[in-house]
């Protein structure tokens, strides 16, 4: 069950998301178990017209930031989206993402610190595309039968 505040995270990114023209949707499965892949979930991916891809972790509390839950940072850009609380808690962030991950605050998602575009690969860019497109397509899929 999510807490309210995760719930309040990915609105905001839904909403900035739909505002910026991106093509986004939360809890991406990326890969797939035929490549070996498939285990990893991303909490939200978005990609802009021209192909750029962004991977967003969720973390709300510093029990959250601090458990054995994978990070998923396979976009050019990658962002940790924290909660206005667990940001006061941290002062070190290098203790838990790398430097070049950017980091994004509250509801308003203030950005705290800038990400780096990191190079990705056509077929990792192949990968989240279809991963994209399939976690939309289910999402599509549960909206219809209800």
């Amino acid at each position: 069950m999510k807490t309210r505040t995760t719930l309040e995270l990915e609105q905001a990114l839904i909403s900035d998301t739909e505002k910026n023209g991106l093509y986004g949707v939360q809890e991406v499965t990326i890969g797939f178990a035929s490549h070996g892949m498939g285990n990893e979930i991303a909490d939200f991916l978005s990609m802009d017209a021209k192909g750029t891809f962004r991977c967003y972790e969720l973390k709300v509390t510093l029990s959250d930031l601090k458990s054995e839950n994978k990070l998923s940072w396979y976009g050019d850009y990658n962002y940790l989206v924290v909660s206005s609380t667990l940001e006061q808690r941290v002062s070190d962030w290098s203790l838990y993402i790398p430097d070049w991950v950017g980091i994004l605050v509250g509801n308003d998602l203030r950005t705290y610190r800038r990400p780096t575009r990191i190079q990705i690969t056509d077929s990792r860019r192949e990968m989240l595309k279809d991963s994209l497109l399939r976690s939309m397509a289910v999402r599509l899929e549960t909206y219809r039968r209800a």
